[in-house]
């Protein structure tokens, strides 16, 4: 099976030009959440994200865009990000976003966006997400950290796609393609 797995979108739609040909090209599509925040184009990604994508699931972003929740600890750029986002959401996409999962196990597949809100990027990090996932997952698959990685642990694999959107800590952008036992990743031009 041929599956693209990506992530971290944050509502700019500039970014699904690299991704939506190649959905007529794999098998599966996988998207690890954060759909919503920092950008403006909240209708056209989540009608492209919940309609075109086989298993989607609830980033950070996400929840706090449709929770509520005080947002004084998060960094003023991802307050204004929410705060403009919740303004803008519709009861009907409020609706379809809460219908979400924070996890989805799917045969011997196993998609979160983290663990809570944290960020995964070291060996312990990944340990405790394979020891969180179903005993029988062969993949594991997250974002969060907008940073592209693999990660083998006896029968384990666990990718981090990156972003779809901005990569962080000198990452490029970019998404994940799995074609049988083959991972490649492609990483993609700054676009913001």
């Amino acid at each position: 099976m041929n599956m693209l797995v990506f992530s971290d979108l944050h509502a700019q739609k500039e970014s699904l030009q690299d991704i939506k040909s190649l959905l007529k090209e794999v098998d599966f599509s996988i998207f690890c959440g954060d759909l919503l925040g920092y950008g403006t184009d909240i209708n056209e990604c989540m009608d492209f994200i919940l309609k075109k994508i086989d298993l989607v699931v609830l980033g950070n972003h996400d929840r706090m865009c449709i929770s509520g929740e005080n947002l004084d600890n998060q960094h003023p750029a991802v307050q204004e990000s929410i705060l403009y986002t919740r303004e803008r959401l519709s009861p009907s996409q409020i609706q379809l976003l809460s219908s979400l999962k924070k996890e989805i196990i799917h045969q011997d597949l196993y998609i979160t966006h983290s663990l809570g809100d944290d960020y995964l990027r070291s060996r312990d990090d990944f340990l405790r997400l394979i020891h969180h996932a179903p005993r029988d997952s062969k993949y594991i698959f997250l974002g969060h950290t907008h940073e592209q990685l693999i990660f083998k642990w006896k029968d384990k694999t666990v990718i981090n796609p990156g972003s779809l959107t901005k990569g962080r800590r000198g990452h490029p952008r970019g998404y994940a393609l799995l074609e049988e036992e083959h991972i490649e990743f492609i990483q993609l031009e700054d676009i913001i």
